[in-house]
């Protein structure tokens, strides 16, 4: 958990006005639709185009995208990055019902599903690489915030699972789960690629990015390996302004960053197969996107990629190794999983512009003393997992799997604040904690006909969780000695699916997740343990294919209600958790619709609704009224992709395509006001009205033989729009506000060569 947060949350935007709502979707029905009349209307054998069947492993099975009775979204990150596009937040733009917050730093990212915000540290979505779950669950190493964009990895594809999976996937997954296939190698045939992309950003300076991988067999059909790596220099946008306490610079929040993975994949013989994966990524920059606001009204304080905050040195590391093994024997499948995985940050930065009054009250000095407040933090994590699951073969009438889960991960967050030039130390705490998981689950589907099934899934696991505060100063907090929860959880998954014909599946969906207790900081008036938090959601979808196989759409409406869930508090600028006393209520719609019209053309759409809100008054955690909004989570989003393969002669084929992303008005925080007993509600996080944005990003290249040459521009039309930003309260109760703004324009070029 973090106690002091010099990286910033939320989300703020500032644009036009309420019509940019429509405009992804009037675009979709300009463009998409006449297409398909017309395309249906003239279509011939030569110009049907037919669907590649996609196959994802989102129930832990490998199943057509189609006929899975969960709401998955399947993407192929090679088809983002010939456009430039190569991080999580490009990806997950483009898809429906997922939003995401960040952008402070580059080792900060916090993804939100369905409704269910992540306003604390503790994460609401799982992430996973391949079988293994990665990243820290609890709120005390910062897990929300870091969760792991892995795209320059050797990813085959993103698999993007909405809804409560609590059932497969286990706790802290009650947004969904975002799963990262890695690229099996290959056991016959050599091959390998290179890659160059360049580019330049308006306001800063050059990006570079290097790539290669190489797959190859070591023993023919049986042992195959392959190893990849890139290399990042990105140059930033944000300046320091003068008034900063370590003075003006420029392009503060450049950073570098590298990472290298290795896959071994071997069949040992026929019925028995394993693998092995080692995956490391490491990140160094020198300072944030940061920008402080002036107000309300809120207005950039300095200017639009002006920053006062002090200069900054921040390291993220994270390495992975995991071993699976497969055997196949009696009509059913043994699978092992093991996976032991390190996280750490550290940084040093200069926090008067947020801290130094709070340093001045505790040292007794007027503010203007405090020069400088230098901020050290770290936090690390330490994570093994073992799962075994036994599964039956796939068959036409009854299918199982049953298995067990343990893991334990040990976490630190230390934190040091001092004011200078009076060498008075605020604060110079650590929180290690723990938690130790023992899962049992189970999976059972029946198909009652060939048309139709049914699937039913449980999970018991016993959560044990202890954290221990060690404080020098013991102004802010005191040093405590361990303190202990343990509690059990249950969960439950119910699905029907029914196929009435090959090219329509109908499912209906019920489930619940929930976060695990733990203890809490120990600060007066607040409990010592922060319960679990809990869902129920209801979903009913539709999958399927049109007109001979020219569209494509996948459809779903869903409820929740989550219950006491956990929450921020606040006390002299620093914050904790605690549960509110408050439910939420969220519905929402989420639609997909891909058209071929002809060979090579492509039109990709999506669209989400969400509504979120609090059930009744919050007078205990953060203060809001009911019926307000959960923070970050838009109304509408929404996006549509087209792309047009075409043949140029002699061995040379173009292409030219393009996006336009939609991400709608949003709340930050809570308004207030008078509650329904008639007293006055405060909110602890002031509201960031965030404005809705539009971005565009086109590309068009060549591909001759074997090599693709791509150029594009991201942010087309170089909208400046905040793309998080939060108002929490500091010292006597005074607001401070700030935000991360988007990367402005940037144009580039991409060269792959494949051999």
């Amino acid at each position: 958990m973090v106690l002091f947060k010099n990286k910033k949350k939320g989300r703020e935007k500032m644009l036009t006005n309420n019509m940019k709502k429509y405009l992804i979707l009037s675009t979709v029905s300009a463009v998409i639709l006449p297409c398909a009349s017309a395309a249906s209307a003239e279509k011939t054998e030569d110009t049907a185009v037919a669907f590649e069947e996609i196959i994802v492993s989102a129930s832990r099975r490998d199943v057509s995208l189609q006929d899975t009775a969960l709401s998955v979204t399947a993407v192929t990150p090679a088809d983002f990055a010939v456009g430039g596009l190569v991080s999580l937040r490009d990806i997950i733009e483009y898809t429906p019902g997922v939003i995401y917050s960040g952008g402070s730093s580059p080792i900060l990212n916090t993804i939100s599903m369905r409704g269910v915000s992540t306003t604390i540290s503790a994460p609401t979505v799982g992430i996973y690489i391949d079988e293994v779950p990665i990243g820290s669950r609890s709120g005390f190493a910062a897990g929300s915030a870091q969760a792991l964009d892995a795209m320059q990895a050797n990813i085959e594809r993103v698999e993007v699972i909405k809804g409560p999976q609590g059932t497969l996937y286990g706790s802290s997954s009650m947004g969904g789960v975002i799963r990262y296939i890695t690229k099996d190698p290959s056991k016959n045939d050599m091959s390998g690629s290179a890659k160059v992309d360049l580019s330049t950003m308006k306001e800063g300076g050059i990006t570079q990015l290097y790539s290669a991988s190489l797959t190859a067999p070591i023993v023919e059909d049986k042992l195959g390996v392959n190893v990849s790596g890139y290399y990042k220099d990105a140059d930033g946008f944000i300046d320091r302004d003068v008034s900063a306490a370590t003075g003006a610079a420029e392009d503060v929040n450049g950073y570098e960053s590298y990472g290298i993975s290795a896959k071994v994949v071997a069949n040992l013989s026929d019925d028995f197969s394993g693998s092995f994966l080692y995956l490391r990524t490491k990140t160094d920059f020198t300072g944030e996107n940061i920008i402080t606001l002036s107000g309300p009204p809120f207005v950039p304080a300095q200017g639009r990629y002006l920053s006062e905050e002090g200069a900054s040195t921040q390291t993220g590391a994270f390495d992975l190794f995991s071993g699976n093994l497969k055997y196949n024997f009696s009509g059913m499948t043994l699978i092992s999983s093991t996976s032991y995985e390190t996280r750490s940050t550290s940084g040093v930065s200069d926090q008067v512009a947020a801290y130094g009054p709070l340093v001045a009250l505790f040292a007794g000095v007027s503010p203007d003393v405090i020069t400088s407040a230098p901020f050290v933090n770290s936090t690390g994590t330490d994570k093994f997992v073992q799962e075994v699951r036994l599964e039956s073969q796939e068959s036409t009438s009854f299918e199982w799997a049953f298995g067990g889960i343990y893991s334990k991960e040990t976490t630190s967050n230390r934190q040091k604040l001092s004011g200078q030039p009076v060498d008075f130390v605020v604060l110079d705490i650590n929180f290690p904690s723990e938690l130790v998981e023992y899962a049992a689950f189970g999976n059972l589907t029946y198909y009652v006909t060939e048309k139709f099934d049914v699937t039913a899934g449980v999970r018991v696991g016993r959560v044990e969780t202890s954290v221990e505060t060690i404080d020098g100063p013991n102004l802010i907090v005191t040093s405590n000695p361990p303190v202990f929860h343990n509690a059990t959880h249950d969960t439950y998954s119910l699905s029907a699916r029914y196929r009435p014909t090959d090219d329509l599946s109908l499912y209906i969906r019920a489930a619940n997740g929930y976060r695990p207790a733990t203890a809490a900081l120990p600060i007066a008036g607040f409990p010592p343990v922060v319960e679990a938090d809990t869902l129920w959601s209801y979903e009913i979808g539709a999958k399927g294919k049109a007109q001979d196989g020219l569209i494509s759409y996948d459809f779903s409406l869903w409820y929740l209600n989550w219950r006491n869930l956990q929450a921020s508090v606040f006390f002299q600028g620093a914050s904790s958790t605690a549960n509110a006393n408050s439910d939420v209520t969220a519905y929402g719609l989420e639609g997909s619709i891909v058209l071929r019209p002809l060979d090579g053309l492509e039109f990709i759409s999506n669209f989400a609704y969400t509504n979120s809100t609090l059930d009744s008054d919050e007078t205990y955690a953060f203060g809001a009224l009911a019926g307000e909004n959960m923070p970050g989570l838009p109304k509408w989003t929404a996006s549509i992709r087209a792309n047009y393969d075409f043949p140029l002669g002699q061995g040379m084929d173009g292409f030219v395509g393009g996006g336009l992303r939609y991400v709608g008005a949003r709340d930050s925080g809570f308004e207030g006001g008078i509650g329904a007993d008639g007293t006055q509600i405060n909110p602890l996080i002031l509201n960031l009205p965030q404005e809705d944005y539009v971005m565009a990003d086109v590309r068009a290249g060549v591909v001759w033989d074997n090599v693709t040459l791509s150029l594009y521009a991201k942010n087309l039309f170089n909208t400046y729009t905040y793309i998080s930003g939060t108002a929490r309260p500091g010292v006597g109760g005074a607001f401070r506000a700030t935000v991360s703004v988007a990367e402005p324009r940037s144009v580039g070029a991409m060269i792959k060569l494949d051999f």
